[in-house]
This record gives structure tokens, C-alpha cells and sequence, in this order.
């Protein structure tokens, strides 16, 4: 069974992907340097529901959050990706 990932570090870039479905969020993805390996950057991904208010979204969209610290927390995915199922973010 797989165990759980938590990843701390600043966001390299970020963008909001539409799910093309009415029923279902959109996706972030978030680059993520992690602190203490800032080269070895991991690629979260998440459901736009778990970031704290539209202004977030709206800002990662926009890619405004460039160097902001996030955390995430969730299971490593086949293609290597994160999905997180919880993300802390601090302007």
C-alpha cells in the first residue's frame, strides 16, 4: 500500500486547467521547488476545490504566486506527479 507524501517548498509556476465536464472542478498544477532540493522539482496536482478562496485560484491562474511556500499532502501518482488531497498555501 502507498504512503502517504508531503511536500514543502515554493511554487515555481502554476496553472488551472478546466475539467471539460460541468459537474467536476478544475485542476491546478502546481511546480514545486522543495525546500532543501530546489532542482528536484515535483509536480502537484490537485482539485481547484481544495485551494482556500477564488483569489488564490484565481492568482496560481495567473501564475502571481511564483516563489509563494505551499505544502501539499498526498499519494505519488504512476507518471510521478503528486495528487494532493490537502494543500497549505502562505502568501
Amino acid at each position: 500500500m502507498e504512503s502517504e507524501m508531503i511536500v514543502n517548498g515554493a511554487i515555481v509556476d502554476s496553472w488551472v486547467e478546466s475539467s471539460g465536464l460541468m459537474n467536476e472542478s478544475p485542476r491546478l498544477v502546481l511546480q514545486v521547488a522543495p525546500r532543501g532540493r530546489p532542482r528536484d522539482l515535483v509536480i502537484v496536482e490537485a482539485q481547484a476545490d481544495l485551494v482556500p478562496d477564488s483569489g488564490w485560484l484565481e492568482d496560481l491562474g495567473e501564475n502571481a504566486c511564483h516563489g509563494s511556500p505551499v505544502m501539499a499532502i498526498g499519494r505519488r501518482m504512476l507518471n510521478g506527479f503528486l495528487s494532493a488531497t490537502c494543500l497549505q498555501l502562505v502568501r
